[in-house]
């Protein structure tokens, strides 16, 4: 009888326990700017143990299956377009970010939404000439059919981006005007053709590679609560709605610029994200610079506000070596709240960040920039600068991107220009908030 009675106190001291522990694990750490939260007191034990169940994650879906998931058949059914879902979220991008030593870089990026929606944007900048984007910007949207069927190639708007080779070789041209950026615009005729090449087969993989510390030190910081243990339950789900890879290598080509013929070499990377899980209006906000340096060397660093999806705070990136080694950033100082947190990017930036065997100061200087706008109802803002880096002492050049949540709205003298059905759509979109329909299939 007695033995009884301490076990049931035993397990009566154990809920208390697990009770007091658990509302302590889901007290709100103090915020910054009531968005970016700080270590909280219990940072430490919360990092071990998110850590601890990231690398069981990876293991169970990736690690355990790198014969599958490296294989020929599987790098070739991710590299090429994808079939777009029913799902209404369904989305399929391919981007390009190039710089060399000379100044000249080039942006161009490409996303295919269903019914044959396309939102594209390229910039060009010449040192001798300047800042020049494709016309249709700010505004990114293209339509390629007359809503009633699909795309299935990265094409549309004078942009043809297609494989020539899986995990290895892509061809990127565009054939129409640019404009010129400043007071006066200028428009030219342009016609590019660029090839795109890997050294090899190698990529990063944001779901495989991204540092786990880095993830780990994001989720420590969140107060772990009904939300916090209901995304752990579908963390493969959600892993299996979206892929996002980058492949480093080398662009080449011409550029006929207005009559003058040009020829490109440069340094690059090429992004390839799919999936139905890319609702830029749940981010607050990010901030992304793809770095090029003389040395060959290159660098992605990163950070992603999206509290909607229990991240408020999570730096991304890595390294990659002159011969191709992709290091994933396991520490970075760059935080959002002290780098235009106002909605103004700042034209100079000094930072630190880490890999597993070396640090890296950062320090980046604005030479000229641009604004586009994303989403169906321009839902975010974007500053696309152009920017000229020191990497430990080492020159570069590269891009920098800073994305606001943005409440202005597509204008209507924008908009009035869309195709019939799709300004229904987006009628029948707009409502969703009301709730006045319930069976809307299309969603950006």
């Amino acid at each position: 009888m007695v033995f009884l009675l301490v076990l049931g106190l035993i397990f009566v001291i154990v809920v208390i326990f697990m009770i007091i522990t658990l509302k302590v694990l889901g007290l709100k750490p103090p915020l910054i700017f009531d968005k970016y939260p700080l270590k909280g007191i219990f940072y430490r034990v919360k990092f071990w143990i998110a850590l601890l169940i990231l690398r069981r994650l990876r293991y169970r879906i990736y690690r355990r299956n790198e014969l599958l998931l490296g294989s020929e058949h599987h790098l070739a059914k991710i590299d090429q377009p994808q079939e777009l879902s029913n799902d209404p979220k369904s989305y399929d991008v391919v981007s390009f970010m190039a710089a060399n030593k000379e100044g000249e870089k080039l942006m161009v990026t490409m996303e295919r939404r269903r019914r044959g929606v396309l939102k594209a944007a390229l910039y060009l900048w010449l040192p001798e000439k300047g800042l020049f984007s494709s016309p249709n910007l700010p505004d990114m949207i293209y339509f390629t059919t007359d809503g009633g069927e699909e795309s299935r190639e990265f094409q549309g708007g004078g942009f043809y981006v297609y494989q020539e080779e899986s995990m290895k070789v892509w061809r990127i041209k565009y054939k129409g005007v640019l404009k010129s950026n400043g007071e006066v615009v200028k428009k030219v005729p342009v016609e590019l053709n660029l090839r795109f090449k890997s050294s090899s087969a190698e990529y990063f993989d944001y779901n495989r590679d991204l540092s786990s510390s880095l993830i780990a030190d994001s989720i420590a910081r969140e107060a772990w609560n009904e939300k916090f243990y209901s995304l752990m339950q579908s963390v493969k789900y959600i892993v299996e709605k979206r892929t996002h890879y980058e492949q480093h290598g080398e662009l080449t080509g011409k550029i006929n610029f207005n009559g003058e013929a040009l020829s490109l070499k440069m340094f690059g990377f090429r992004d390839h994200s799919f999936g139905t899980e890319r609702c830029l209006s749940s981010i607050n906000r990010y901030v992304y610079f793809a770095l090029f340096m003389d040395d060959g060397s290159s660098m992605v660093v990163g950070n992603l506000s999206q509290p909607s999806f229990f991240l408020s705070s999570l730096k991304v990136g890595y390294v990659c070596t002159p011969s191709g080694n992709y290091l994933p950033l396991t520490g970075s100082n760059f935080e959002l709240y002290s780098y235009g947190e106002k909605g103004i990017p700042p034209q100079h930036q000094n930072f630190v960040v880490r890999t597993e065997e070396n640090e890296y100061l950062i320090q980046i200087q604005v030479k000229e920039s641009a604004v586009r706008y994303v989403g169906l109802n321009w839902e975010s803002k974007v500053f696309n600068q152009f920017v000229a880096c020191t990497v430990n002492g080492v020159s570069g050049q590269g891009h920098a991107e800073f994305l606001y949540r943005f409440r202005g709205g597509r204008p209507d003298d924008i908009s009035s220009k869309d195709p019939t059905w799709y300004q229904n759509i987006t009628r029948f979109e707009r409502s969703l908030t009301l709730l006045e329909l319930e069976d809307v299939d299309f969603i950006f």
